[in-house]
């Protein structure tokens, strides 16, 4: 309540908001995790490279709603990220659904059921570690993203299902833009809760150039949770393709991933995860691959706060054999939500 009663305090400076019109709240995360990995690949002479990194990362959040007589609601958020804007966003909902407008996740970045992110909370690795990587190959099966000036509309929650469509514009200096559609359906079978999804993503190209590329990913996800067990399963194919159609300097990719976690207790969470990628031969840099598994474990110290593990095992196969590598990496994360 004191959190609440500051923020309003301080919009009413700002731009004369009350406690009678909105409802409003402050939130803020914050963590810090140190990697450590070993691979064999060779760094340059004098590079100064390493393999170990401390990072850190805070958030924070402003959010408000307000319901109209009517019944209607609206409401947004300004989230900082690192003291930097990271986004604004606003929404309209009633029972014809929900239009948000700003940076949020588009229609096919929200509908990933069968997904787990590498940098969730329970997961990641330093960048560093998949450096390598050819362009086109993936490290997680989440289609789409989110767009600042975005528009997205999300339908009812009807007998289990749920769509929505989403649209940027990339400005007056591109026409890359983005149009996205998501839909989910949840369902339950016993004991079961089963949740499938799907989301389509596609980028237009940056101008009117052959060789300018145009972009689609179509991903399929689905989850089933059973007890204190989580089964996830997900897939994504990503084309980068020439206004022509044809592959050019662009890729086609195929990325699969599982996942299983497991609650032992209120406090502690296990997660094993693993994931491949492959690029089809047609792509630029030819039929090159990625795989790692990973395993984990997060335990809730208090509430707000917990303590993350996680060992990964990882293989990047080049092609044409000259940047093959693999190893392993480790991370520690402390984190705390407020």
């Amino acid at each position: 309540m004191r959190k609440v009663l500051l923020a309003t305090t301080a919009l009413v400076a700002l731009g004369g908001v009350t406690t009678a019109s909105a409802d409003i709240s402050v939130s803020a995360s914050a963590s810090w995790w140190y990697d450590s990995w070993s691979d064999d690949a060779t760094d340059a002479a004098g590079s100064g490279n390493n393999n170990t990194s401390m990072a850190s990362d805070g958030d924070f959040k402003i959010s408000g709603s307000t319901v109209t007589d009517s019944g209607m609601e609206f409401g947004g958020h300004q989230a900082i990220d690192n003291g930097v804007d990271d986004d604004v966003v606003f929404y309209v909902s009633d029972d014809w659904g929900k239009l948000e407008f700003g940076e949020a996740n588009g229609a096919a970045k929200s509908a990933t059921a069968g997904s787990s992110s590498f940098d969730a909370a329970l997961s990641g690795t330093n960048g560093q570690v998949t450096g390598a990587i050819t362009t086109g190959l993936q490290t997680a099966t989440v289609a789409g993203g989110e767009s600042a000036g975005s528009i997205k509309y999300t339908s009812p929650l009807v007998s289990g299902i749920q769509i929505a469509i989403s649209k940027s514009d990339a400005g007056g200096l591109s026409t890359a833009d983005r149009t996205e559609y998501g839909a989910t359906y949840a369902m339950n079978a016993g004991d079961a809760a089963i949740t499938l999804s799907y989301g389509h993503a596609a980028v237009d190209a940056a101008n009117s150039a052959a060789a300018t590329l145009e972009t689609e990913s179509t991903s399929y996800g689905a989850k089933i949770v059973y007890g204190d067990f989580t089964v996830r399963a997900a897939s994504m194919d990503s084309d980068s393709l020439r206004t022509d159609g044809t592959v050019g300097t662009g890729y086609k990719s195929s990325t699969s991933e599982y996942g299983v976690t497991y609650t032992m207790s209120p406090n502690m969470t296990l997660e094993a995860v693993s994931l491949s990628s492959d690029l089809d031969a047609s792509s630029a840099a030819g039929a090159d691959t990625y795989e790692a598994s990973q395993i984990g474990a997060k335990y809730t110290v208090a509430t707000g706060m917990y303590v993350s593990a996680t060992s990964r095992s990882f293989e990047f196969i080049d092609a044409g054999g000259s940047t093959d590598t693999d190893g392993t990496a480790v991370r520690l994360k402390v984190g705390v939500t407020f």
